[in-house]
């Protein structure tokens, strides 16, 4: 659904034109002063008369904000409501526009009403209600959803001179069913030129790699407009450098700054990166710290990694393993996997034995193996032969992927009797399928029945695939094999050990 927020709305509205019978010269120079008290006395007796709705409109604008007097949003809606049906299409778009944005603005969010006031405005030329107009039909928002008529819409708006329906138009043929790069580019021109700072970016996003003297141009109106994502953008590019300019860590530093301090968080880590000497940036570790742990606390899983290898290291902070530890948890909590991967090999150096129990650590060190550490892989070995189940499953996929599933099954099957679900249901795959064991369907029908009791999903499935190939006699033994198995063994404890 595209954006429908409106910001600055209430400054807007004092600013949007009268009608014919012009606002007494007196009245309008108490508004360019902001003497609201006076213009509103003023221009209470007059929208009384109804006979502008022009007047109607600011009377009521002057309510709705409370500039002047008392908030009255109910009183000021009513006299816009009056002003958008005697004619007046500021008004009639403004009341649209509070319909659309809801409880904030004080009334029910009604699109369908919203739409209804748009379309008159909208077919008498009105370009800010064709482009609010075109939104709800793009989006299927208070009426039928139907892309052509949106198109229709926002290119009239455009056509007339509304920038934000051009950088509209740019940003759907920028992308999706109607991608036409020739036409992004047309329309993103024309809201760039009008001094969008959005569509400036955009623009020289779309031109960096073609002709990337004139994206950097773009990328640096926008930037010089405020425009964030493009001061992330140009900064970044500087610090990185290109064929045929070589870096420039000063103006980047400045511009990542500026994106950052506007809560940018890849601006922050890439500032952060920038003063950890990045291509021959001035080094300031404390400063990247300082940085790195902004992005990390707005929740970039990259940052979060980085900041643990700054803490890990002692590079502009006290070293502190435990504290990198956490941090490298966080990091693969937010999505991160080098998070786990470090854990894992910082597990297989001993070097978390203080802080971690080894059956919290099995799945980050399994991550650690399969990177190629052979510290981890050495340490689930180790872990396996001392019969810590999640490590014996763990350990067991490794040789199982290694092409070694027979060396694998001895590991499954005392996991899988000590009540590993994970276990029970590989042991059950390798039954099924002969991997490293004779075919055996009936153990197979028992670790999958065993595990499905436990609440393992995919074994249930299984467990009825399996049941239709084999012989009422078989499947009864089966399950009289699992029954002894809950007779016999411990209660199982739900799904544990390395279930990737």
């Amino acid at each position: 659904m595209p954006r429908l927020s409106l910001p600055a709305l209430l400054a807007l509205w004092l600013a949007a034109p009268v009608s014919a019978q012009t606002l007494p010269s007196e009245i309008a120079d108490m508004l360019t002063r902001g003497d609201f008290a006076g213009a509103r006395a003023a221009l209470a007796p007059l929208a009384e008369s109804g006979d502008d709705p022009g007047v109607m409109f600011r009377f009521g604008a002057l309510l709705y904000q409370g500039q002047g007097g008392a908030l009255q949003r109910e009183e000021g809606l009513q006299w816009i409501a009056r002003a958008a049906d005697a004619g007046s299409e500021p008004a009639a778009t403004t009341l649209a526009r509070i319909l659309l944005t809801g409880p904030s603005a004080g009334v029910a969010r009604d699109p369908a009403r919203a739409a209804a006031i748009l379309a008159p405005v909208a077919e008498a030329g009105g370009t800010e209600a064709a482009y609010y107009l075109g939104l709800l039909y793009l989006g299927g928002t208070g009426v039928e959803a139907d892309r052509a008529r949106a198109l229709e819409l926002l290119t009239g708006a455009a056509e007339g001179g509304y920038a934000p329906a051009a950088l509209e138009l740019g940003r759907i043929f920028s992308e999706g069913p109607d991608a036409d790069p020739a036409e992004a580019e047309r329309w993103l021109r024309r809201a760039a030129d009008a001094g969008l700072p959005e569509a400036q970016t955009r623009l020289g996003l779309a031109l960096i790699e073609g002709t990337p003297e004139e994206g950097m141009r773009w990328l640096r109106r926008a930037a010089d407009a405020g425009g964030v994502v493009a001061q992330r953008e140009l900064g970044t590019r500087l610090l990185m450098g290109r064929e045929d300019t070589p870096p420039n860590p000063t103006e980047a530093i400045r511009w990542l700054t500026s994106a950052a301090e506007a809560g940018d968080r890849s601006a922050m880590q890439n500032l952060a990166l920038a003063y950890g000497g990045f291509q021959d940036a001035p080094r300031n570790d404390a400063l990247a710290v300082q940085w790195y742990s902004r992005a990390s606390d707005a929740g970039l899983a990259r940052a979060t990694y980085a900041l643990a290898n700054y803490v890990e290291a002692g590079r502009g902070v006290e070293a502190d393993l435990k504290t990198a530890a956490q941090l490298y948890r966080t990091a693969f909590e937010q999505g991160d996997p080098r998070g786990a991967i470090r854990l894992g090999v910082l597990t297989g150096q001993g070097a978390l034995d203080a802080w971690v129990p080894p059956h919290l650590a099995v799945d980050w060190t399994l991550m650690a193996a399969r990177d190629g550490d052979a510290g981890a892989r050495a340490w689930l070995d180790r872990q396996a032969e001392d019969g810590l189940r999640p490590a014996q499953t763990a350990y067991a996929r490794l040789l199982r992927e290694d092409g070694t599933p027979e060396r694998a099954v001895p590991l499954l099957t005392a996991a899988a009797e000590a009540g590993d679900v994970a276990a029970q249901h590989l042991l059950a795959l390798a039954f099924s399928r002969g991997e490293g064991v004779e075919i055996d369907y009936v153990a197979a029908h028992k670790w999958l029945n065993v595990a499905a009791t436990s609440g393992h999903a995919e074994a249930a499935q299984l467990r009825e695939t399996l049941g239709a190939l084999m012989t009422p006699e078989q499947v009864a033994e089966a399950q009289a094999a699992a029954r002894v198995f809950f007779q016999t063994a411990a209660p199982p404890e739900g799904l544990s050990g390395a279930s990737q």
